[in-house]
């Protein structure tokens, strides 16, 4: 009988935006341990919704579980649920291995940044003495684990330094769509004030352009897909292997059909850029803009300016290209002043696509360790506060801002909200994201459906 793997990517599973891409984290864990043991030793199962159902029909030997802060306590459901059935659990994720000190009672093991080579050496040890001792764990590195009621940490991993050596993600056990993702790289060499991701992978490395090629190939071969989002912090950081991705795409006829969308950066993008991007078929570029106000800008992200923000978007929007951009409200001495600069500047700039979020501070950021210091969070929290969906949490969320109360920060996102809103419904049609407009507004329907059912069962 083969050894079960069951796969768990918590999530809201009621929420669309959670549900939008599947999870390769675990795709990547799962090919991991495939090439190391062989493709027939284990039986896998990747899921992130109906997660009591299938652990009850799978019934696994062992489930890695992966979360984000704002999902945290979810997994911990999960985990108490399989802790009371005697099923080793172990969490890895942005979470954990930014803030591992938070590792529950619920968990056997937390894994610490780049799970493929711990995913491997924890299953051998399990393997051979059919559990986690202290005596084994502490050999491993990479992972943080209770002993008794001690938190025990072991010697930090290395950064796996050549990706080529990485198998691709097993997407076989996953839901894969006309319009899926991938990753080419890991890591980004700035760090943003709020992002969590760069100090996750705490150093940067490419997939070969030979690499991605491939990877390319197989998602057009074998999945059918026709837009491809390369999901990376910052795809376009190294210039000479862009070059060579844009000429192999273009060499190949097969691949040259597909379109493609990528995250690029103001100060990055200038006419040679664009120009290889669009030989290279990409449709749509997103940029991370976070505000129209210098002041701001300087605070959340220094090494751009709000004139480099104008000029690529300029560049992009000259070559045809779709243009998004995201920004961020809510910094901690940002005026009102401040903000109705930023709207200002997103009302008038040409940009295709846009999102507004409300400063959230992550574990492991600069702005964690500000709110850790006016007591806003700890690392024994309520996680939900930190939904990135500000949306979806007006009451509860954490509120960095010294200069506005919650009133007027909910006051000016429902004020860019509305301008978002219009903004996506006059760029939409330009946009290679069309294609998920039918299945974004049915899930965000049955999204809305649900909050609405869920109201009348608190108050009925």
């Amino acid at each position: 009988m083969k050894f079960k793997i069951l796969l768990i990517n918590a999530i809201r599973s009621t929420t669309e935006v959670e549900q939008r891409h599947p999870p390769l984290g675990l795709g990547y864990l799962a090919s991991a341990l495939m090439k190391h043991f062989g493709r027939d030793f284990f039986e896998f199962r990747i899921i992130d919704r109906a997660v009591y159902t299938e652990l009850k029909r799978f019934k696994p030997d062992i489930v890695f579980l992966s979360s984000v802060t704002q999902n945290y306590n979810i997994a911990r459901n999960y985990a108490h649920f399989l802790k009371q059935q005697q099923i080793p659990v172990i969490v890895g994720g942005i979470h954990i291995t930014m803030l591992p000190s938070s590792l529950s009672p619920e968990f056997d093991v937390g894994v610490i940044g780049e799970g493929e080579e711990t995913a491997v050496e924890l299953i051998e040890v399990f393997l051979k003495n059919k559990k986690f001792s202290a005596g084994d764990l502490i050999k491993i590195n990479g992972i943080v684990f209770r002993d008794n009621d001690t938190i025990r940490f072991t010697q930090p991993r290395p950064a796996i330094p050549n990706l080529d050596s990485i198998a691709m993600p097993a997407r076989e056990f996953l839901k894969i769509d006309k319009h899926t993702y991938m990753f080419t790289s890991r890591g980004c060499p700035y760090k943003c004030v709020f992002c969590a991701s760069t100090r996750f992978w705490n150093t940067v490395r490419f997939f070969s352009a030979a690499y991605v090629i491939n990877e390319i190939r197989e998602l057009v071969d074998k999945y059918n897909v026709r837009l491809i989002s390369f999901y990376d912090d910052l795809f376009i950081a190294d210039r000479k292997r862009l070059k060579e991705i844009s000429l192999l795409i273009r060499e190949d006829k097969k691949l040259h059909k597909i379109r493609f969308t990528c995250n690029a950066r103001a100060n990055l993008v200038n006419d040679e850029v664009v120009q290889l991007l669009k030989h290279m078929n990409v449709h749509s570029i997103n940029l991370g803009l976070e505000s129209g106000c210098t002041r701001t800008l300087e605070y959340l992200k220094p090494a751009v300016t709000v004139e480099q923000n104008i000029n690529a978007v300029k560049t992009i929007k000259r070559y045809g290209l779709a243009c998004n951009g995201s920004f961020i409200i809510g910094c901690p001495h940002e005026t009102k002043e401040d903000i109705l600069e930023t709207y200002k500047f997103v009302k008038k700039t040409p940009i295709n696509l846009t999102d507004i979020y409300v400063l959230t501070p992550y574990p492991g950021t600069p702005v964690w360790e500000y709110a850790k210091s006016r007591g806003l969070v700890s690392d024994d929290m309520q996680w939900s506060k930190l939904d990135v969906n500000f949306q979806n949490n007006f009451n509860q969320a954490i509120i960095v801002s010294e200069t506005l109360n919650r009133k007027e920060i909910v006051r000016f996102f429902k004020k860019f909200y509305r301008l978002r809103l219009f903004k996506n419904a006059m760029g939409i049609a330009k946009n290679p994201y069309l294609m998920d407009l039918p299945k974004i507004v049915k899930k965000l329907l049955l999204e809305r459906l649900y909050g609405f059912l869920q109201f009348i069962r608190l108050y009925n």
